[in-house]
């Protein structure tokens, strides 16, 4: 039973979480920047901790916050969304250190957030995925000879991306020989790592995706799904829930997809797949975000 969790985020998240702790009588502790030291999150937890001056770096540094929840008597940690919640280093410590990281595992985290085993993973699974690589580019020319037997539009993408960078849309030869060193670049500058993959790019897709509950003796269950199709720079800019575009029978398949994706990958914990119709109407999973 946790009696007592720290929360490593700040904001409405970190807000929500103390809601919920004080709901189900488990004592809050919250952490804080000097910028965010009248912050509501910091006012409503139980305890309250200082994590230094610079309004960003506290919040990354996993191994002060674990060390922080166990000087704290913690013995769980939830790590909200953004930060390090994608991040397999703070589960691995949490393990380590004894305290139950709120979240999937670091291996699955690890897995999932790189998005060549995550193809790999779901097509094991038989999950459709999108037509593409089956693993990192070696070089540009590799990428010309995939993207001429599967035809364009392709996508470039940095295998260990998200929030929209390090990806570009390629409509002919001369555009991939163009960008193919434009999305190392960003992969490198961005995450730390030159890796990328190419996509057969679904033009005019329905972006939707399924919300997911998984609990530690391999149940999972979907909360049903969002419609994310409106973005800007591949960013999205409004959710509709449930989604317009779906039937009633394509509202059921996704959601079963979704669950088979889970269960593939042992998953446990709040989690969102995503995937994208095609105007053929044809699911194909993109990604899954191993958090809330």
């Amino acid at each position: 039973m946790i009696k007592k969790i720290l929360i490593a985020n700040r904001g409405e998240i970190a807000v929500r979480i103390v809601r919920a702790c004080a709901e189900l009588g488990i004592k809050s502790v919250a952490i804080y920047t000097d910028a965010d030291r009248h912050a509501l999150h910091v006012k409503k937890a139980d305890e309250a901790y200082n994590i230094g001056t610079d309004p960003v770096i506290g919040y990354l540094s996993a191994h002060n916050i674990v060390n922080l929840a166990v000087a704290s008597g913690c013995d769980a940690l939830h790590p909200g969304y953004g930060f390090l919640s994608e991040n397999p280093v703070l589960a691995e410590i949490c393990a380590r250190r004894g305290i139950k990281f709120i979240g999937p595992s670091a291996q699955v985290i690890q897995r999932m957030g790189d998005k060549i085993m995550a193809r790999q993973a779901m097509i094991h699974a038989g999950i459709p995925v999108i037509p593409g690589s089956e693993g990192n580019l070696s070089n540009v020319e590799e990428a010309r000879r995939l993207a001429g037997r599967i035809g364009y539009p392709v996508m470039l993408k940095a295998t260990n991306g998200g929030g929209g960078r390090g990806i570009r849309r390629c409509n002919g030869e001369d555009e991939l020989l163009r960008n193919y060193e434009r999305v190392v670049s960003e992969a490198s500058k961005a995450f730390g790592k030159p890796e990328v993959f190419l996509e057969k790019c679904v033009v005019n897709p329905k972006h939707i995706e399924v919300q997911i509950l998984a609990d530690n003796h391999g149940s999972v269950i979907h909360l049903y799904e969002r419609d994310c199709s409106i973005q800007r720079r591949n960013q999205k800019l409004i959710e509709i829930a449930p989604s317009p575009q779906l039937t009633r029978a394509q509202r059921e398949y996704i959601g079963r997809l979704a669950v088979q994706a889970a269960k593939a990958v042992n998953y446990r914990n709040a989690g969102t797949v995503e995937f994208l119709l095609d105007v053929e109407n044809n699911f194909y999973f993109m990604e899954m975000n191993t958090r809330l």
